[in-house]
């Protein structure tokens, strides 16, 4: 985050990801949407929702990482 600001990137992560161009696959998932498909799989033990929870915290990794590499090449 503070690495964020002092590139003058604000927002939340997503929001960074768009200013800097970072393509995301998933993006009718948010952090709401991530905790309703966890419930959904804990509650009805649906397997879709695992796997698509699961695939939005891979891009979320795989992203956190370009956008270190993006900051540390200057934004």
């Amino acid at each position: 985050m503070y690495d964020c600001w002092r590139n003058d990137l604000r927002g939340g992560f997503k929001a960074v990801e768009r200013q800097l161009g970072i393509p995301r696959r998933l993006t009718e998932v948010n952090g709401y949407e991530a905790i309703r498909l966890w419930w959904r799989y804990v509650n009805d033990y649906d397997r879709r929702a695992l796997a698509v929870l699961l695939e939005y915290n891979r891009e979320d990794v795989i992203n956190l990482k370009a956008l270190r590499e993006k900051l540390e090449a200057g934004g």
